[in-house]
């Protein structure tokens, strides 16, 4: 009876303990699978903060980009340019409001930062999210400046509430700096100032701003012209062409230049002499060289693609892309560095045009602009006359150091 008693205790003691692990169980698990929501809610949390701020950029670069084509397609259709120091204010409007001196620009409709802005603070408050979020953006602390020739620079900050009731809330400021690029937007100042409203011209970074020219030999003499090497005394377009030989033959006037290595002294002084041809040779009928006054060769087949490309390069000189956006012809904004820009003009391009120029200005597009004359010397292969090929004009000191 005692035994019966004492084993029937010892069952309900072992089922009490075995009750009593199982709910602990339960409750650590509970416990558990609470922390990882939580943890991985707070991940989640960090996660949307995080894609906010990679949104704000993004929304920045888009937004400024609306703004800079709305500007031109303002200037092309008005035919008139941003008043003087004006380009900032007048990109910042756009952004912030879509008009643009009052007016709302089409463009910009439903496209400006603060209505982007408005949408992220929607996507993220609404399901499955469900966050509290709020993105302040002081439009007094936005600045749109010029960072060097190719880009602008957006420059702001906001601060970036989100919160989740019963989880955590975060606010942390962010700093927003876009670098611009201004490749393939519209040059205005070329399309009204120079081809009158009837060709274009879209800017583009050069490719060979680093490797324009490539200095082949040195001798004595000057003989300003360019064209293919050959060896060849009966060479097609001879004009065009520089012929190398060891000594200088009858027949060598034809051609535009003539480089030789015998000890002749009464010699014409185009003549370029040299100590050796030999490493010339790997450059007959092939690259476009030029010979110089400074008793110099140099490959400038990279110069004539640029040329030929419409490329720019930056320049001290040329008019930044706020300047062109003003319509002025000089760099009013290059008190801060070196942010201006420099292109050559294509004058069979322009005569193409029916435009009235003048074949003996400078090639350089903004001295062209002003009107300013260059010397003889130079790419002129825009002249109809064969014989003026010969000349080749670097008259702006950004160019001239490309053939140092």
């Amino acid at each position: 009876m005692k035994k019966g008693v004492l084993f029937s205790l010892i069952s309900i003691l072992v089922v009490v303990i075995v009750f009593s692990i199982l709910i602990l169980q339960r409750e650590t698990i509970s416990f558990e699978r609470e922390q990882l929501s939580m943890k991985q809610q707070l991940e989640d949390m960090d996660y949307a903060y995080n894609s906010i701020s990679r949104s704000l950029h993004i929304l920045a670069d888009v937004t400024t980009k609306r703004a800079i084509v709305s500007s031109l397609n303002y200037i092309i259709e008005n035919e008139s340019f941003f008043e003087s120091g004006k380009t900032e204010e007048n990109l910042k409007e756009l952004i912030l409001n879509g008009t643009l001196r009052g007016e709302e620009v089409p463009f910009m409709k439903n496209n400006t930062l603060d209505k982007a802005i408005s949408d992220l603070e929607i996507f993220y408050t609404g399901e499955p999210r469900k966050y509290n979020v709020s993105i302040e953006l002081d439009p007094d602390k936005i600045s749109i400046t010029i960072n060097d020739s190719f880009h602008i620079l957006f420059n702001s900050s906001s601060e970036v509430n989100i919160s989740k009731t019963g989880v955590a809330r975060f606010s942390r400021k962010i700093k927003i700096s876009e670098r611009i690029s201004i490749n393939d937007f519209e040059d205005p100042l070329y399309l009204i100032n120079i081809t009158e409203g009837r060709g274009s011209r879209i800017i583009k970074k050069s490719k060979y701003i680093d490797n324009f020219t490539k200095l082949i030999v040195s001798g004595t003499g000057k003989a300003w012209c360019y064209g293919e090497l050959t060896d060849n005394i009966n060479a097609d377009e001879s004009e065009k062409k520089i012929f190398v030989n060891k000594t200088v033959t009858i027949g060598v006037n034809k051609f535009c230049g003539t480089i030789f290595e015998n000890n002749e002294t009464s010699v014409n002084i185009s003549y370029l002499k040299v100590s050796s041809i030999s490493n010339l040779t790997n450059y007959i009928n092939s690259e476009i060289l030029l010979s110089g006054e400074k008793g110099k060769v140099w490959n400038i087949t990279n110069f004539i693609k640029h040329v030929e490309n419409s490329w720019y390069i930056n320049s001290t000189s040329g008019p930044s892309f706020f300047d062109r956006l003003e319509g002025k012809t000089y760099c009013s904004y290059c008190t801060g560095g070196n942010v201006g820009l420099e292109t050559f003009v294509d004058k069979n391009h322009l005569l193409g045009l029916d435009l009235d120029i003048d074949k003996n200005a400078t090639n350089i597009a903004y001295k062209y602009i002003n009107g300013i004359l260059g010397e003889s010397k130079g790419l002129n292969e825009s002249s109809t006359n064969s014989s003026s090929f010969k000349y080749f004009k670097i008259d702006d000191s950004s160019y001239n150091n490309y053939f140092e």
